[in-house]
This record gives C-alpha cells, sequence and structure tokens, in this order.
C-alpha cells in the first residue's frame, strides 16, 4: 500500500506561501498557552503566582495567558500546575471547546474526551453547572481522563469508558451541544514525519464519519456540535462534513464562528459552501486545526 504525500495532497488546500507556513511551525518552538481553571482560582491569584515565579505572559483572554516556550518546564514543575490551578493546553484546542459557546445548565457530550483538557474548558464555560459526559473508548486514557478531571475538581463531569459510535442509538435526542474532537492522523500536531497509507487514512476517515453520525443522532433538534481534528488531509475533514450533509435524516446547518489570535483559511467544496468551516494555520502559538460548527434542525 503506496505511502502518502502529504505535500501532494495539500497542494490543492494551501497556497505556497502557507504550505511554507505549515513547514516551518515544525521547526520552531512554540509558546507556551495556559488555561486558567477558574473552578480553583481567578485571574489576579493566578497572575501573582506567575509574577512570583518570575514568568513571563501575555492575558488572552478571560481563560488563557501566552507564555514563551522556554518557561515550559518551569510551568509543568509548579505546585499551582501539580494542584489543578491551571492546565498547559495548545492555543488551537482551546478554541475547539471555546467555538461550541456551552452555557450553565445545559446538558453537553464530549465524544472523545481524553486526556481531558476540552472537558475542563467546557466545564470552566459552564461553570461547573450542568450535565456533562465526557467519553473515552481507550481504557488507558479513560484513568487518565478520570484523573485529569478529580485533579481539576470538575464535579459536574460524568466519565464514561465507551465507544462514541454507540452514543447516539444509546442515547438518541439527549444533548444541547456536543463536541467531536475526533480521532485523526495528526498530521497537524506531529508533523510530516508520520508515515501514513492511503488505506489507513480511508480507515480514519471512515471512524470520524461514523462517530459524527452518532453524535448527529445523540444531538438535540436545535442543538449545536463542533467537529475538530488536528490533521490537514481533506478526507478527514472536509469530506466528512460532506458526508454527514448529503444524509437526508438530518437538516443541517453550517454557523459561522470567530476564531481569536490565530490566522486561518476557509474550508472549501464543490459540493456544499463550506465557507464557515475553517482550517487553523499552524504559527509558533497555535497548532493546525480543523474546526466546523453545525446546527441540527
Amino acid at each position: 500500500m503506496a505511502l502518502l504525500d502529504l505535500s501532494i495532497a495539500l497542494e490543492s488546500i494551501y497556497t505556497q506561501s502557507q504550505k511554507e507556513q505549515i513547514l516551518q511551525s515544525f521547526d520552531q518552538e512554540k509558546n507556551v498557552n495556559i488555561f486558567r481553571n477558574s473552578l480553583l482560582i481567578g485571574n489576579d491569584e493566578l497572575e501573582s503566582i506567575l509574577k512570583n515565579e518570575t514568568i513571563e505572559f501575555k492575558k488572552i483572554d478571560t481563560y488563557c495567558y501566552k507564555i514563551p516556550f522556554h518557561f515550559k518546564s518551569k510551568l509543568s514543575a509548579m505546585s499551582a500546575f501539580s494542584e489543578g490551578k491551571f492546565y498547559i493546553q495548545n492555543y488551537a484546542s482551546y478554541l475547539c471547546a471555546k467555538t461550541l459557546g456551552v452555557k450553565t445548565g445545559e446538558s453537553v457530550l464530549d465524544m472523545c474526551a481524553a486526556p481531558g483538557g476540552k472537558s475542563l474548558n467546557l466545564a470552566n464555560f459552564m461553570q461547573n453547572q450542568g450535565y456533562l459526559a465526557s467519553c473515552e473508548l481507550s481504557k488507558t486514557r479513560f484513568f487518565t481522563l478520570k484523573n485529569t478531571l478529580e485533579t481539576y475538581q470538575v464535579k459536574m463531569a460524568k466519565c464514561f469508558l465507551k465507544d462514541g459510535r454507540t452514543i447516539g442509538k444509546a442515547c438518541p435526542l439527549k444533548f444541547d451541544k456536543i463536541l467531536l474532537d475526533a480521532p485523526c492522523s495528526t498530521f497537524a500536531k506531529m508533523g510530516f514525519g508520520i508515515q501514513k497509507n492511503t488505506k489507513e487514512i480511508k480507515q480514519i476517515a471512515n471512524l470520524q464519519k461514523k462517530l459524527l453520525h452518532s453524535a448527529l443522532l445523540a444531538l438535540k433538534h436545535g442543538g449545536e456540535l463542533v467537529y475538530s481534528t488536528c490533521t490537514f488531509l481533506r478526507e478527514e475533514n472536509e469530506a466528512v462534513l460532506e458526508n454527514a450533509l448529503r444524509n437526508s435524516n438530518f437538516h443541517l446547518e453550517l454557523l459561522d464562528f470567530e476564531l481569536p489570535n490565530v490566522q486561518f483559511i476557509q474550508a472549501k467544496s464543490e459540493e456544499f459552501d463550506l465557507s464557515f468551516a475553517k482550517r487553523v494555520l499552524p504559527d509558533d502559538y497555535a497548532d493546525g486545526f480543523f474546526i466546523a460548527k453545525v446546527k441540527k434542525h
């Protein structure tokens, strides 16, 4: 089976300068994003801790701080980190959870939740009030997820060792909001050195389509869903959305959303208008990501 030539696969998606930016991003030291756990600590207290540790920072929003890359090991050794007061998370990953726009009191599913950072994000946005189901298929990763949520005192979340492909039939029309950060080839996170053949990509894409179908079954009418991956391939992004949009059992609408502090390009399709879906261009702060937001009518 032939190995995928990622450079060729990206030619129809990105300009030459965008491809060069992507390649350059893998050779850069990435600045660190930390997410403040508002369930345990306020902005003033966290900023005071960072100042006392002589850690430089730039406040990005209510929850996030951008910190120069050379402080990463110092951050992970801090007692405030081990106590769950902040979480080290790539900024693009945070944007996936932020884009879902959850509110206090809603019923929310984090479908492929390990290691738990996005569930932590969602619990903060919901002020620990409502229902958050955090699911994970891998037993090892499931226990990592449980440990993360316990450390960060996310009391509203219930963890399930469950295959996301079964949730739609088990829990039809249950959730107001669903985050599906799907398993993927991880090219945007790990770089072009990963070797995948075309059969492997097809298998991954088929899994993603089944997960999205299951998520849409579990989503209430009027509910909203974010589909995201950390890969560049069209097969795992636009093609997965197109497959869902073709399904006559669902009446779906792509929603627009903001992506602050990152560069992005709009997704394209010959069959549907996917311009509201966005591809985050990686840089020295954010990983490459694909993010789309869907409403089910």
